[in-house]
């Protein structure tokens, strides 16, 4: 049974959203309350992938995600990936991927199913180019054995196809309506930047795959 937590719509204080970057190119960010929490540790293989669409060539330099830990408190390393559409979910084979531990996090007040829960912010290391009008999906593990939980929305928008879970680490998919009964949608800032100079494309082409 792949664990996804306890439901119940919850309002908190909204929580500050500060990005470092001034394109966006995923934004559901955090609003003060959730559905309910799916864990997403890489231990047992859990990952979780939400779908994305670039409308220009796009750079994603940062990513920012509500995660919830246990007693141990934050991991310090994720495993982020992209792989391409295939009609609305990832084709399970990743045309970029890679280990980040450039982290930061922000205690936002919640305590829940024994986790104590924090806005995460990393930085992702020589990062991929997303292509324009290539619908693709953004995949995500907490490099930890121990219970990392995921805070999602059941009431996603009209535009937002739901998010899609892995029990081995990113091979095969299923959504989360066939998963747990609900489709959900993951609370999650994707941001970076369009601008594509001849110093950048100098130095992010090798991460094409």
């Amino acid at each position: 049974m792949y664990t996804c937590f306890l439901i119940a719509t919850v309002v908190l204080s909204p929580n500050p959203m500060l990005p470092a970057y001034d394109d966006v190119l995923v934004t559901q960010p955090y609003p003060g309350w959730y559905s309910a929490g799916v864990s997403c540790e890489s231990g047992p293989g859990y990952m979780l992938a939400e779908d994305c669409y670039p409308t220009v060539d796009f750079i994603p330099y940062q990513v920012e995600l509500w995660l919830g830990f246990g007693p141990l408190g934050p991991v310090d390393e994720y495993n982020f990936g992209f792989q391409m559409d295939q009609s609305g979910a990832p084709d399970g084979s990743f045309f970029w991927s890679g280990s980040q531990d450039d982290v930061v996090y922000e205690d936002i007040g919640l305590s829940v199913w024994g986790l104590d829960f924090y806005h995460v912010i990393v930085t992702i290391t020589d990062p991929p180019v997303l292509a324009a009008g290539q619908p693709c999906w953004f995949c995500f593990q907490a490099v930890s054995s121990a219970t990392v939980g995921c805070l999602v929305r059941n009431n996603i928008p009209s535009w937002n196809i739901q998010c899609f879970f892995s029990g081995d680490n990113g091979e095969s998919w299923q959504s989360s309506q066939s998963t747990w009964g609900t489709p959900y949608g993951v609370f999650m800032i994707i941001s970076g930047t369009t601008d594509l100079d001849r110093s950048t494309w100098g130095s992010i082409k090798g991460s094409f795959i």
